[in-house]
C-alpha cells in the first residue's frame, strides 16, 4: 500500500497511479506531499517519492510555463554548488500541457516533464512562496529560535545577523514560530511568548534518545573522571568527541543530575574504534551512552576548564536537554534559566 498523505489540496489517486506507470516507483514506495527535499533548502514541492535508494522530486501544473520550472531547477542548482550526487534524483514535471520554450529549457535542465491526461483531477494550491514552514530543530532554523531565547527579543533583521543565516530562512522561522503560537510580535520586534510550549515542541520534534547508537559499560571511579579520560584517548586518536545531556548540563548549570552515566556524541563511524581501547562488558560501572550526531556540532564545541573535557555548544545542549522530554525537564528549566549567559 502506498502511503500517501493528505494535503489541503487532494489530488485524484489517478495520478498516482499515472506517475507510478511513468517512474516505475514500486507499490511500497514513500509519498510526501507538500514538503521540502532537506532541511538545507527550504523550497517546498508538491511531491516527493522516495522508493529504495531513488527520490522522484514533482512538481504539478496544469499548464506548465517557463517560469514554473524554477523551483526544480534552483534546486538542481543548489544540490551541484553543494556537491550533493543527483545521480539518484529525478526532477519531475508533470502537466497537461508544456509550452514549446519550457519543453526546450526543461531538456536543457535535465527535468523531465511527463503528460498527464485532461480528465485527470489536477487542482492545484494557492499561489504562494517558496518557503515551506520550517522545522524548528532543523540546524538553520535552532541556530535563529536559540539566538532569540539569548536575545529575548529581536526584529527579523537582527536575529539573521545575530544567528548568521540568511534572511529567508529567519523569516520562515519566525513565521513558523508565529503560526504555532510559540512568540508575540509587536513593532517588529519578536520574543519568545511560552518557552515551555517551545521546549514541550522541541522534544516531540527531535527527540534525543533516537540518536542513540550504543551503551559502552566502562569501570572507572565517578562519570566526571571518565569522561576526562574519553575526552583525553580521543584526542589522541584525532576522535571529535562532545559531551551532552546530563554530563554537559550538570558542568554549565551546576544543578546535580545523574552520576551512574556519561553521554557522548562520536561520528558512528567512530564508536568501534573507541570501543577497542578500553575493557569494555556488562559489569562495568558507568555506562556510556554514546550518540550519533545529526549536524555538525563538533565546530562549535567547547572545553570544560575545569574538568578538561569536550562539552556541546550551550545552544547543542538546550537542544539536546529539551529532547529529552519530561526525563530532563529539571536540567532543562535550570539551563534555560541561566541561557543568554552562557
Amino acid at each position: 500500500m502506498i502511503a500517501y498523505m493528505k494535503t489541503s489540496s487532494p489530488h485524484d489517486p489517478d495520478l498516482i497511479v499515472r506517475l507510478r506507470t511513468e517512474l516505475g516507483f514500486s507499490e511500497k514506495a514513500l509519498i510526501r506531499a507538500e514538503c521540502t527535499f532537506n532541511d538545507d533548502y527550504s523550497i517546498q514541492f508538491d511531491l516527493i517519492i522516495e522508493d529504495g535508494g531513488k527520490t522522484y522530486i514533482v512538481e504539478l501544473k496544469r499548464i506548465v510555463s517557463l517560469e514554473t520550472l524554477s523551483r526544480l531547477g534552483l534546486l538542481k542548482l543548489l544540490l551541484d554548488a553543494s556537491s550533493i550526487s543527483t545521480d539518484d534524483i529525478e526532477f519531475i514535471i508533470a502537466g497537461k500541457r508544456i509550452t514549446a520554450e519550457a519543453a526546450e529549457a526543461a531538456g536543457k535542465a535535465g527535468i523531465r516533464f511527463i503528460k498527464l491526461p485532461v480528465n485527470i483531477n489536477l487542482k492545484e494550491a494557492p499561489s504562494m512562496p517558496g518557503m515551506a514552514t520550517a522545522k524548528l530543530t532543523s540546524p538553520k532554523s535552532w541556530q535563529v529560535v536559540s539566538c532569540l531565547l539569548k536575545m529575548k527579543e529581536a526584529s527579523i533583521r537582527q536575529l539573521s545577523i545575530r544567528s548568521g543565516v540568511s534572511y529567508g530562512w529567519t523569516h520562515a522561522t519566525v513565521q513558523a514560530l508565529l503560526s504555532k503560537g510559540l512568540v508575540s510580535r509587536e513593532g517588529g520586534y519578536i520574543k519568545i511568548k511560552d518557552i515551555n510550549k517551545l521546549l514541550n515542541g522541541i522534544a516531540w520534534e527531535r527527540p534525543f534518545e533516537r540518536l542513540f547508537a550504543r551503551e559502552l559499560r566502562i569501570d572507572g571511579c565517578n562519570p566526571v573522571s571518565l569522561a576526562r579520560d574519553l575526552s583525553l584517548v580521543c584526542d589522541e586518536q584525532r576522535i571529535p568527541c562532545a559531551f551532552t545531556s546530563f554530563t554537559a548540563g550538570e558542568i554549565y548549570t551546576g544543578y546535580s543530575a545523574r552520576h551512574d552515566s556519561v553521554y557522548l556524541y562520536l561520528e558512528k563511524k567512530n564508536i568501534d574504534g573507541l570501543a577497542g581501547l578500553y575493557e569494555v562488558g556488562t559489569g562495568g560501572e558507568i555506562a556510556v551512552r554514546i550518540y550519533t550526531p545529526d549536524r555538525d556540532l563538533f565546530l562549535d564545541r567547547r572545553t570544560s576548564s575545569k574538568d578538561g573535557f569536550w562539552l556541546v555548544s550551550p545552544a547543542q545542549l538546550l537542544l539536546d536537554c529539551a529532547g529529552l522530554g519530561y526525563a530532563g525537564r529539571d536540567l532543562t528549566q535550570k539551563l534555560t534559566e541561566i541561557y543568554d549567559r552562557l
